[in-house]
């Protein structure tokens, strides 16, 4: 159940200009990941630093979308070449429902809160638990983002798992997991949710953005970091960061590094 099966080598987009480090540190520190989750073998695309890096080390999840992949989403969304001291978690989906998906013909998550019997949370539960007991993890820095049926388990995490993140950022969806999207119950951490203005589910975003806020009694303050493309609300129950692209239902690649600096400066 915790044992490494494979080093595998992964050509990934350049973001060397960024960090000015050689490809091949990332690549050396990239692996597959193996565990059992109720007799079924469940894999996740993980990186993790140098020994010498391992201190105090924050961990993050992060999820694909529907039809989606560890190794694509990890190439498209490299989080770790923004924060290479972190444990980054790309995990990999198996065959899952959706209402765009009746045969489950498509690799994803759960798309509500108690379906297969919860089996993701599970598989959530049990990586958790041996990236904590395997490493030296900041139980504090501990954080989770996904891209639409991603964002969307980010959402239903936060509510059945509400002590373990202290900062999430779910993206391209309006989905929270739940029949009723205004029976939400989330920990007060802070929230950054990302949305594209062209996105058919673009207003029914905004009213999930808009009951958060609510919820949180959150006060806008103006632009997050100075970007046109945000709303910045500030709450004693944890800030919310709204980042409105103009394009459509995607998590662009240049905006990595923004949820990134989110995490970094969250408190």
């Amino acid at each position: 159940m915790k044992k490494l099966i494979l080093l595998i080598f992964i050509p990934i987009i350049s973001f060397a200009q960024y960090q000015n480090i050689d490809e091949s540190y990332y690549n050396k520190n990239i692996s597959l990941k193996s565990w059992k989750v109720n007799g079924v073998e469940r894999n996740a695309v993980v990186y993790i630093p140098e020994k010498e890096l391992l201190k105090n080390t924050p961990l993050i999840f992060v999820w694909h979308g529907h039809g989606g992949s560890a190794e694509k989403f990890m190439k498209r969304f490299p989080v770790y070449k923004f924060w290479k001291e972190s444990i980054v978690v790309f995990p990999q989906g198996v065959n899952s429902k959706s209402p765009w998906d009746i045969k489950s013909e498509k690799t994803g998550w759960q798309f509500q809160i108690g379906d297969y019997e919860d089996r993701d949370i599970k598989f959530f539960d049990i990586m958790y638990s041996y990236f904590l007991n395997t490493f030296p993890i900041d139980s504090k820095r501990i954080y989770c983002t996904g891209s639409s049926n991603g964002g969307t388990f980010t959402y239903i995490l936060l509510q059945l798992r509400p002590k373990v993140f202290a900062a999430a950022a779910p993206a391209i969806t309006a989905n929270v997991g739940l029949e009723n999207t205004y029976e939400i119950k989330l920990p007060p951490i802070p929230i950054f949710h990302t949305s594209g203005k062209k996105e058919n589910s673009f207003s029914k975003q905004k009213k999930l953005v808009n009951y958060i806020i609510k919820e949180k009694k959150a006060k806008y303050v103006g632009y997050w970091n100075d970007n046109i493309l945000t709303e910045y609300y500030k709450s004693d129950k944890g800030n919310l960061v709204w980042f409105k692209h103009n394009d459509g239902h995607r998590w662009r690649t240049i905006d990595t590094e923004l949820i990134v600096s989110f995490f970094k400066n969250s408190k």
